[in-house]
């Protein structure tokens, strides 16, 4: 087919060969062209006309475009709608070259590399390094640098939960990754799937596994951006002790990030009172990984509190901070060439902003991680010098850069801008040496300069002049000199060399701030932690709110504690406030109670405020003592959209499954119903035993609650279970819920009150009321026995090398396989001895 094509199309067809898997945007002139499929594909989804280029012969080839100036918008959708696009521009000057100009791929923009879209939002983009046991995850946010690694067990639904935590829109891997896995992500996930066989050899990790999908990665990377990208950070394990940890199911299901309803539902939204769009992505981080060092809670609430008491000195931090640019971004777009001198201007004011932000903290060591760092001076006065207030996005002859920057481009400019003056005194000097009053100097685009005498005047113009006659006119002859046509030579190219220094300039000026790449990152990372305090300050100065003792001890206990959003959205009821009391004597709270009653917004108001006085922000209550939370476990709702395909029930196992395995003693379980998803006898018979393993094997603050009464016969079986309930007023077979927690067991369901609530029929309700009473009165009472049974305490070691050991065919293992096999399990039960 190539053979029969123009050599234009010739040349396409070879670039889209080498990106079969990306749509081509071919620059021909002013515009992207987009030929054959990809052009049927682009207009679809960009909604352009599709039409024909002769393709050779008497083909046709579908085809559409976009102007070049426009192409941002267009390629935004295309990542949007999950496509990749192959910039392709042309890298020879056509004034050099005969026949077809050369061009190549400057930049291939994917899902996960993308960052010109949302500023607020995390695109990240992730490799997959798994061997027999375990998968190992590095992920990349290329806006603000940052690459995270973690490791979990080598279970798709495990990979897909650490992907939708970092908000993984593309995942990057090899031919040898397992189909199954790939399976399981694209019928679950809208993840992009791409594959890069070569690995990046410069790059060095001490863990294997971490530099395989490392290597994989960065290699990805140089080939989507033709460049080597240089504001990456050192890769951060977060396998380690040093946050809370809740895995993706929790989050969803305490609502940190994203609501069904709204993101204004979210605890983000709630806390997010930042300035600048480098604090509103801190800010994400910071819910998502509280602290879990009483030291470290300690120290941000010094700092919350002295902006609480500096209202001054805090305004104006506020108002410096809003007038600084995103400079994580910039350094982005330097590393990656998308920069303009615009971001030259912005990252200039936020420099001189930092520094007067620096002065306003210096006396205050609490405030060090902003004081100790370099304000880069030279950089902020170099750029100052250099650099114009108002240099346009593109390069624009001559408005860049300052007067006495470069000579000749100040010589350029004063030709360029002065050229009429510069002609006037041409003339003068023109009519003084000739003598000729009516002389006169001119331009045509077709003849260019001239001078012009008229014909009564011809006569005085004599050979030491140096004219020379170009053309005759009726009334006049028009000459032109040798300094003329220097003069015309000049301005003819002067607009081109202004550009050619412009852009050399541009390049220089690149490179130097590129030097101080990572110092201006650390001062972007400043910033956006100044920024998220200044929020949390906000959020601790509203009405109701208090400074949470954070303790060691294992107790949650909170007067009076409200939801945190719920409080601030609630517009048809005022929020009824609860009291929590968690301690070794409460360690497990049976909820009982009516649907529609609170018991939901009571266990995400115990988790949020945990949450928050984890992250160092007061909550709304009248006093809290919380002991430090190391992991965060729940079952909560149907987030079962990750695991679709697996029943309500199958996830409730997996989701408790995770909890009775990961669990220590400082952890908080909140489960929600759990057994519901199968019969009354199943349901409640592993309820029983899942609140028995709890509290008497895993010993951690845990919240049950349940539909199955039975259940609170087990306060008087066990030590550390007691019973809560949703408070209700009945009366005339009307209820009313209080949406308060009480101590003791609720007294019934009140499933047909909800019902009434709900305007079911009248005859159905009785109906129901008259089958409720034969049933109670039929049926034999289940009885959960008054046996206390002694729950065996199995190592949470056990289960986690059992469930590698059943993971493995031994027949398969090679002799290395299997020596790092051991080495693992070895220290999965905590023996890290050496031989």
């Amino acid at each position: 087919m190539s053979r029969k094509l123009t050599p234009m199309l010739q040349q396409y067809m070879e670039i889209k060969e080498n990106t079969n898997d990306a749509l081509v945007f071919y620059r021909l002139g002013d515009f992207y062209e987009l030929f054959f499929e990809d052009a049927i594909v682009a207009s679809k989804v960009l909604d352009l006309v599709l039409t024909g280029r002769s393709a050779g012969g008497e083909e046709k080839a579908p085809m559409c475009g976009v102007p070049h100036h426009a192409a941002e918008n267009y390629i935004q959708k295309l990542v949007a709608a999950g496509y990749k696009v192959a910039v392709v521009e042309q890298v020879e000057n056509p004034k050099d070259v005969k026949g077809i100009v050369k061009r190549e791929v400057v930049e291939i923009v994917t899902p996960g590399t993308y960052f010109e879209m949302d500023e607020n939002s995390t695109r990240e983009i992730a490799s997959i390094h798994a061997d027999l046991v375990y998968a190992t995850v590095v992920s990349c946010n290329l806006m603000t640098g940052s690459l995270k690694a973690i490791r979990v067990v080598n279970d798709p639904i495990e990979i897909i939960k650490v992907l939708q935590q970092f908000q993984v829109k593309e995942i990057v891997v090899d031919a040898e990754i397992s189909q199954s896995l790939l399976e399981e992500i694209r019928s679950k996930t809208q993840i992009y799937i791409s594959y890069e066989e070569t690995l990046n050899q410069d790059v060095k990790h001490a863990d294997r596994s971490i530099e395989i999908a490392l290597r994989r990665l960065t290699q990805y990377l140089i080939y989507t951006h033709k460049r080597e990208l240089t504001h990456l950070s050192d890769v951060v394990v977060l396998n380690d002790q040093s946050f809370l940890r809740m895995d993706y199911s929790s989050m969803t299901n305490l609502e940190l990030i994203e609501h069904q309803k709204g993101k204004e539902l979210t605890l983000y939204y709630h806390l997010n009172r930042t300035q600048t769009n480098m604090g509103s992505r801190l800010m994400k981080e910071v819910i998502m990984q509280p602290l879990v060092s009483v030291d470290a809670i300690k120290l941000r609430h010094q700092q919350i509190e002295t902006l609480m008491n500096e209202y001054l000195m805090t305004d104006s931090l506020r108002s410096n901070l809003k007038q600084t640019y995103d400079i994580h971004r910039i350094v982005a777009r330097l590393s990656t060439g998308k920069h303009s001198a615009q971001d030259f201007v912005r990252l200039k004011q936020t420099l001189m902003l930092f520094e007067n932000i620096q002065k306003l903290v210096s006396d205050n060591e609490l405030f060090e991680f902003m004081t100790q760092l370099d304000p880069l001076v030279p950089l902020y006065e170099e750029l100052d010098r250099s650099i114009r207030d108002d240099a346009p996005v593109l390069l624009k002859e001559g408005r860049t850069f300052e007067k006495g920057i470069d000579a000749e481009l100040d010589s350029l400019l004063d030709l360029s801008h002065n050229g009429k003056q510069w002609l006037l005194e041409y003339e003068a000097k023109q009519k003084e040496l000739t003598g000729i009053k009516n002389l006169k100097v001119g331009y045509t685009r077709a003849f260019g300069y001239y001078i012009e005498i008229s014909k009564g005047q011809v006569m005085n113009v004599r050979d030491d002049f140096g004219y020379i006659r170009k053309q005759t006119l009726t009334n006049a002859e028009r000459y032109i000199s040798a300094e003329l046509q220097e003069y015309e030579v000049k301005i003819s190219q002067a607009s081109e060399r202004i550009l050619e220094i412009e852009q050399k300039l541009f390049d220089k000026y690149t490179q130097f701030v590129e030097g101080y790449s990572s110092a201006i990152h650390q001062i972007g990372d400043a910033i956006a932690y100044l920024d998220i305090l200044l929020a949390l300050t906000e959020i601790s100065l509203l009405p109701g709110y208090q400074k949470p003792l954070i303790t060691q001890e294992k107790t949650v206990n909170i007067k009076n504690g409200k939801h945190p959003v719920l409080e601030q959205t609630l517009i048809n009821h005022q929020y009824i406030a609860s009291d929590v009391d968690m301690s070794e004597a409460r360690k497990t709270l049976i909820l009982t109670g009516p649907n529609m009653g609170g018991k939901s917004t009571y266990m995400r108001m115990i988790a949020l405020n945990v949450i928050m006085a984890q992250i160092g922000c007061y909550i709304p209550c009248e006093s809290a003592e919380i002991g430090l939370v190391d992991q965060i476990f729940t079952r909560m709702g149907a987030s079962d959209d990750i695991l679709m395909g697996q029943s309500t029930f199958m996830v409730e196992m997996l989701e408790a499954q995770a909890a009775l395995s990961k669990a220590t003693e400082s952890s908080l379980i909140l489960f929600d119903e759990i057994g519901r998803g199968t019969s009354t006898y199943d349901g409640m018979a592993l309820a029983q035993a899942i609140i028995e393993y709890i509290n008497n094997s895993v010993k951690c603050r845990t919240v049950f609650s349940t539909h199955y009464h039975e259940l609170v016969e087990l306060e008087s079986m066990y030590s550390g279970i007691k019973n809560v309930h949703v408070e209700v007023h009945e009366e005339n077979d009307h209820v009313t819920f209080l949406y308060r927690v009480i101590d003791g067991r609720a007294d019934k369901s009140y499933g047909i009150n909800v019902a009434r609530l709900a305007h079911l029929p009248q005859s159905i309700l009785e109906r129901a009321t008259a089958n409720l009473r034969r049933l109670e009165l039929s049926k034999e009472h289940l009885n959960i026995g008054a046996e206390v049974i002694e729950v065996p305490i199995i190592p949470q070691e056990y289960h986690t090398v059992k469930s590698k050991l059943d993971r493995i065919n031994v027949n398969e293992l090679t002799p290395m396989e299997a020596l790092i096999l051991v080495s693992e399990l070895k220290k999965d039960i905590g023996d890290d001895t050496h031989e």
